[in-house]
Formats: C-alpha cells, sequence, structure tokens
C-alpha cells in the first residue's frame, strides 16, 4: 500500500491521531488514536519517516494514477523529468518549500514506474536526443537505483529514500554540469575545484532547505568517493563508505558514460559496461558492478545493435538471466533501407539474428518511442 508522508503541521502534539504513523521500513510508530507528548517526540517521528495510509478518496487518485501510467509509460517518464527539472531549480533558488515531501513523491512515481516498464524508460532515455545532460543524468541515476537496490531486495519504502539522494547529488554543481555538459575544452583549475566541492555543497544546499535524514545526507556527500581511497571529499576506502553511496556512485559513473552530450555521443554502452568491470574495486564496488550487469544484462535497452543477418536493430527488452539474448527491434534492412513495418527478433535465434556488434547510436530516427515499445502486443 502506498504511504503519504506527513508534514509538519499534520502532527499536533496532544491531539490524538486520526489515522497510524508508520516509519521508512514500515514500523508501526503509533497507532490511530494516540497523540504525540512533546515536539521532540513529533521531530523524531518525523526524521524516522512520518508516513500514513492513504485515505479512501487517496486511493482512488492513486487507481487512476497506476491506470494512467500502464498505459502512458512515456508521458510518465516526460513527466518525472519536468518535475525534477522544477524541484531542482527551486532548491537552486533557496525557494521555502517542503522539499523531502515532494522529492519523495517523485521518487514513488520512479520506482513504480521501474516495476511496470523499465525496459521503455531506460531505453527512452537513451534514445532521447532533446533532452539536456543535467535534465536526464538524475532520472537515469534514480531508475538505475530503484532497479539495483530492489534486487538486493531491500525494502520498498526504504528504497525511496536512495531514489531521493540520486535526484539530489548534483544540487551544488547545477550550473558548472551544464556548462561541462557542452564544454570541449579541459578543465580549468576552478572547475576542477568546484567539482571537488560539491558533494559537500549539494549536502548543505539540502540541509538548509529542511531536509534532516542522515542516510540522505551522508550518502549524497560521499558518492565521490571510491573503494580504492581515491575519490573525495574526505578519501574515504572499502567499508568506510555506506552501500548506498557506493551504489550512487556506479549510477552516476555509468549514466554520465552512457548519456549524449551537446559534443559527443555517449560510450558504446558495452564499451561503458567493460570499463565499469576493469574499474572493479578501484573506482567502482565490485560487487555492485556485477549487479550492474546482471541487472542490465549485456546489451541494455535503448542499445543500436547490428544483427546476424544483416539488420539494425534497437535493443527494447533486457535479457534477463539470459544477458546475451535480449529483444530487439529490427527497422533497418542489410541495406539499411526502414522497413516498412519493423520486426521483433528474438536473438536467441543466433544464426539469423544473433548480435554481431553495438553501433553508435542513430541519430534523428524517424520512429517515435511509442512505436518502438508500443509495437509489442503483450
Amino acid at each position: 500500500m502506498q504511504k503519504i508522508q506527513l508534514k509538519d503541521d499534520d502532527l499536533k502534539i496532544g491531539m490524538p491521531l486520526p489515522w497510524s504513523v508508520y516509519g521508512h521500513d514500515g514500523e508501526l510508530l503509533l497507532n490511530k488514536g494516540q497523540s504525540l507528548q512533546s515536539e521532540r517526540q513529533k521531530q523524531i517521528i518525523l526524521t524516522r519517516g512520518g508516513f500514513r495510509e492513504p485515505t479512501a478518496e487517496e486511493k482512488r487518485k492513486f487507481a487512476k494514477q497506476e491506470k494512467f501510467s500502464l498505459s502512458s509509460p512515456f508521458n510518465v517518464l516526460d513527466a518525472i523529468r519536468l518535475n525534477v527539472k522544477r524541484i531542482l531549480e527551486d532548491m537552486n533558488h533557496s525557494k521555502t518549500d517542503n522539499y523531502q515531501q515532494r522529492i519523495l513523491k517523485v521518487s514513488s512515481v520512479i520506482q513504480k514506474l521501474c516495476y511496470e516498464n523499465a525496459d521503455a524508460a531506460l531505453g527512452a532515455i537513451i534514445l532521447d536526443q532533446h533532452a539536456l545532460y543535467t535534465h536526464i543524468h538524475p532520472v537515469m541515476c534514480a531508475l538505475l537505483t530503484e532497479l539495483l537496490l530492489r534486487r538486493k531486495k531491500i525494502p520498498t519504502q526504504d528504497r525511496l529514500l536512495y531514489i531521493a539522494t540520486a535526484l539530489t547529488q548534483n544540487l551544488g554543481m547545477l550550473e558548472l554540469q551544464e556548462s561541462l555538459s557542452k564544454q570541449t575544452t579541459p578543465l580549468t583549475t576552478q572547475q576542477k575545484s568546484a567539482l571537488r566541492q560539491h558533494p559537500q555543497l549539494s549536502k548543505e544546499i539540502l540541509q538548509n532547505l529542511g531536509i534532516v535524514d542522515r542516510e540522505w545526507l551522508e550518502t549524497v556527500q560521499n558518492h565521490h568517493e571510491r573503494p580504492d581511497g581515491s575519490g573525495y571529499p574526505r578519501g574515504l576506502q572499502g567499508d568506510r563508505i555506506s552501500l548506498y553511496a557506493r551504489l550512487l556512485s556506479l549510477v552516476d559513473i555509468y549514466s554520465a558514460m552512457i548519456l549524449p552530450r551537446q559534443y559527443r555521443d555517449g560510450y558504446f554502452i558495452k564499451n561503458a559496461l567493460r570499463e565499469i568491470l576493469m574499474e572493479r574495486g578501484k573506482s567502482v564496488d565490485k560487487d555492485l558492478a556485477q549487479l550492474l550487469i546482471k541487472e542490465l544484462g549485456v546489451y541494455p535497452p535503448g542499445t543500436f545493435v547490428k544483427l546476424a543477418n544483416g539488420d539494425t536493430a534497437i535493443v527494447i527488452r533486457r535479457g534477463i538471466n539470459q544477458a546475451n539474448y535480449p529483444l530487439v527491434l529490427s527497422f533497418l534492412s542489410p541495406r539499411g533501407a526502414p522497413y516498412t513495418n519493423p520486426q521483433y527478433k528474438d536473438t536467441k535465434n543466433q544464426d539469423l539474428y544473433g548480435i554481431t556488434k553495438v553501433i553508435p547510436r542513430i541519430d534523428n530516427l524517424k520512429l517515435d518511442r511509442n512505436e518502438i515499445w508500443g509495437l509489442e502486443s503483450n
């Protein structure tokens, strides 16, 4: 059951609660009818989560949202990206608001999108040739965070917090990140200094805007620390870096590799995965790197490939449990002519449709997202 995040003014000291209150992990903190006895108790409740069950009207609203997202994964993805952009801009300009509530609300939508259609969401971001890098990077990191933590069997409610860290990790360098996404020259000394300072600055901005959750703040602060101690800002090593900071570091590195910038296409996805594996135990956590490969497969959604018969195709579904054999959509003939009716191909048929190589993303692709993923009947 989806829970509602409580705000400070929802909790009245000395007044019977109209609903039960739960923590991040679903633990019952206060029963319906109980009352808070002090301001300190209230702050403890809010720090530990402070969620309630939805009302009947809210349940009906959630049901409508579920129907919408099931039929329109790309509309949901676009709405997520727009909301994240607005939230980060508001935070960057220090506008007063309940940012914890806003960010966790978006995080819950991201979680739901991953549950319903992660392949389409991941692939659509890779294919997006118009969105700014700074607008799609946090969303990609958030999607990957949800998928990897779900694979590690972290409780659903707990995962929301770490999706939020993925969305806010670069809050201290939004303007610099935008400049760097277009820059073709080496970083200046000033830019290098700003890069090294941004994790600490991001944490401070979050604190100033009312985020008090220690895990959230420390994960953001430590997401550029590296297992071998080469990271920043504190040069932490190994287990001194939390699991969640190590995971955020990994998805940040991977997303930066594969997402296109104005001056270049992203790494070929397969090359990015290969580099991640080569960096195991150094700049990325060994076990988490393996987990990323298991979750995404060798050919993640959105990868452009050549098939054994000469066709050009797009990977549309991960090869879960069979990493080398994703489902693809074949849209160009061996001679480069577009197929009138693109066909789904099972790459387990190696003689005809086996993947022979990964190729660069094709610009100005005429097929839209709904045509690529919407052609599938099931």
